[in-house]
């Protein structure tokens, strides 16, 4: 026959069991965080090198060709792996913040 103390250890295994059942799951990731390439830097770089080079200069204190110079020495050097998890920060991108 069950006692008390049986009864109150089989409901509180089984309280326990449920609550890790219920437990919300993280994102890995926040959505705005996923949204990084809309509202990134780079897009405003890519208009001033093509409409405005004086300003690209000014920005990044190297003109357009130049710039472009250096990411092709760098590139295999700063270039990172996409995972499952996340794509990598591309390489212009990286110089870009550097700089």
């Amino acid at each position: 026959m069950w006692n008390k103390s049986k009864i109150s250890c089989v409901a509180t295994a089984l309280i326990l069991s449920l609550k890790q059942k219920e437990k919300k799951k993280r994102r890995w990731m926040k959505d705005w965080f996923k949204k990084r390439d809309e509202y990134t830097h780079e897009n405003l770089l890519r208009e001033l090198k093509l409409s405005e080079p004086t300003d690209f200069r000014n920005f990044l204190r190297l003109d357009g060709t130049l710039f472009d110079e250096l990411l092709r020495l760098v590139t295999p050097e700063i270039r990172k792996q996409n995972t499952i998890m996340r794509d990598a920060i591309p390489p212009s991108q990286r110089l870009s913040i550097t700089l």
